[in-house]
């Protein structure tokens, strides 16, 4: 997931910060970080804070949930071949049916 989040998550802000006509530089000092930052986050390479999330959406005048709507729709869904094996198995046997004993 985290392979899709944060490159969705960057070219969201990419967008609408190149919307507002706004620097990374300028982005930055409206949320307290640095251009680096800005940089990484747009990149996808920046893990970021929940409050993190929430400044930077509203110094792009955008809701916070609205921005988590649009890093959705941007995320390509888990393909088949992404899915681990081993772990396809164990829920396999997870939601198996249990037989109960004969009487």
């Amino acid at each position: 997931m985290n392979e899709t989040l944060y490159p969705a998550l960057g070219m969201a802000v990419r967008k609408h910060r190149e919307q507002l006509g706004l620097s990374q530089s300028a982005l930055g000092s409206r949320v307290n970080m640095a251009r680096t930052t800005i940089t990484n986050i747009e990149a996808g390479g920046q893990n970021i804070m929940m409050h993190q999330f929430v400044e930077l959406a509203n110094a792009l005048r955008v809701k916070p949930v609205e921005l988590l709507e649009e890093i959705g729709d941007l995320q390509a869904p888990e393909s088949a071949e992404e899915q681990d094996p081993a772990m396809e198995s164990l829920l396999m046997k997870l939601t198996k049916p249990i037989k109960a004993p004969k009487a």
